[in-house]
């Protein structure tokens, strides 16, 4: 579940962000008028960037040993033993 919310907020922090720039850098009133088309893609892109690249660096920092015999999962005493690697 927090995988989850990660890259929910990961995806819409690119559209936070440039709300934010609307409101306090150009100093828009209105919430809605300075969204544009280009700014609807660009901001889109970047959050699919932003959610690729975190589930890449995840797949990446989160492998375990490749080296070694696999030893597929097994019922020992009553109780699944889950697959490994030796």
């Amino acid at each position: 579940m927090a995988r989850i919310l990660a890259q929910l907020a990961l995806f819409i922090l690119p559209f936070l962000a440039f709300a934010l720039y609307l409101r306090y850098g150009r100093k828009v009133d209105s919430w809605l008028s300075g969204w544009s088309l280009r700014a609807m893609i660009v901001c889109s892109l970047i959050a699919v960037l932003l959610v690729a690249g975190s589930l890449i660096a995840l797949e990446f920092s989160s492998r375990g040993p490749t080296t070694g015999r696999y030893v597929p999962p097994t019922w020992k005493d009553g109780v699944m033993v889950p697959g490994h690697i030796e």
